[in-house]
């Protein structure tokens, strides 16, 4: 089917060869259906092949790069699995490029990215400034942020939960358990999503008249050895916390490793939940109380927003979509 031409696909679907071209392209507003039903006939008849210098020359090579912290992490995991779909629907390749929560790292992804002139970005910053994606985009490259937006972005697409209103959702559902004397590890304030956690949790203490204390707060990197050592040192103070939130899943596994290393009880000497602790297997013990972040849809939804800006099928100002997050149950609590 290499001899495939645009007048073929045109002839079959009943369309104009401009339309046909635009749709592949990203030229010009196309219905989104019938952008759907081009790109998918095109390549089941192979002619992505012939149109690979084609969509050089137009700065499309329908390819998306989408750069995570920490691949190993499920809820990142998940968010390429969600991304991954809908690239396959939509007939672009994705590029997955692991950061390992660090700024060099994460710059030297996107930098590669974009000499490999990826058509779009979906990155989950561990903090870099906006000037690092300005530098090497040019500005007319579709970039979509999920979990973490830098400091100083401006006119930016989201993909996301509400950050701030769940971490003062599930701080309350501890307070109304009838805890009091709950503590935080949070995670690093350089992040939105560390810093608006923190603040819903603080802001939830405030509302219930909680005091604040200090030492059973510490800000953390996301990872599994930060939360477990960060627990230590709250575990060695003189006074303990009854609960503790934990900003994410790794934090929190972490933690609860210093936890029964103390031989401490878990909910009987302190209660514990997360940010997507989330168990597929129902194997862990303890079930860790969590509420979740949809990673599937977070995927999904930000290559839709990608595709839709490169074939002129979506709108065209910036977008920022808030997810409902979910809760798992547990006995953690």
């Amino acid at each position: 089917m290499s001899s495939v031409k645009l007048k073929d696909i045109a002839d079959q679907l009943g369309l104009s060869v401009t339309t046909v071209s635009r749709a592949l392209s990203g030229n010009g507003r196309v219905k989104k259906e019938t952008c759907e039903k081009v790109i998918q006939l095109a390549h089941e008849s192979n002619y992505m092949v012939n149109s690979l210098a084609r969509s050089l020359r137009l700065s499309d090579t329908r390819s998306i790069g989408i750069v995570v912290p920490d691949i190993s992490n499920n809820f990142f995991s998940n968010v390429i699995k969600g991304a991954q779909e809908v690239c396959h629907e939509k007939g672009y390749m994705l590029m997955v490029c692991n950061s390992d929560e660090n700024a060099y790292y994460e710059e030297e992804a996107l930098k590669t990215l974009l000499e490999k002139q990826v058509s779009g970005l979906i990155v989950a910053s561990v903090g870099s400034c906006p000037e690092v994606f300005s530098r090497y985009s040019h500005g007319n490259l579709p970039v979509v942020y999920i979990d973490n937006v830098p400091a100083g972005a401006k006119d930016y697409d989201l993909v996301s939960i509400d950050n701030y209103s769940a971490a003062l959702e599930l701080t309350q559902e501890v307070i109304k358990r009838g805890y009091r004397e709950i503590g935080m590890i949070a995670g690093p304030r350089r992040q939105s999503s560390g810093l608006m956690r923190y603040n819903g949790f603080h802001e939830a203490l405030n509302d219930a008249g909680i005091s604040v204390t200090p030492e059973w707060i510490v800000e953390s990197e996301f990872t599994l050895e930060s939360g477990y050592e960060n627990m230590k040192k709250i575990l060695a103070g003189e006074k303990m916390p009854r609960a503790m939130v934990f900003a994410n899943n790794k934090l929190a596994y972490g933690a609860v490793k210093a936890i029964l290393e103390k031989g401490l009880r878990i909910p009987e000497d302190m209660a514990v939940v997360s940010f997507d602790a989330f168990d597929h297997t129902g194997l862990l013990t303890p079930q860790i109380v969590s509420l979740n972040q949809p990673a599937e849809e977070i995927g999904k939804r930000a290559s839709e927003m990608i595709v839709e800006k490169l074939t002129g099928t979506g709108d065209e100002s910036a977008r920022h979509v808030f997810l409902k997050p979910f809760y798992t149950d547990g006995n953690s609590w």
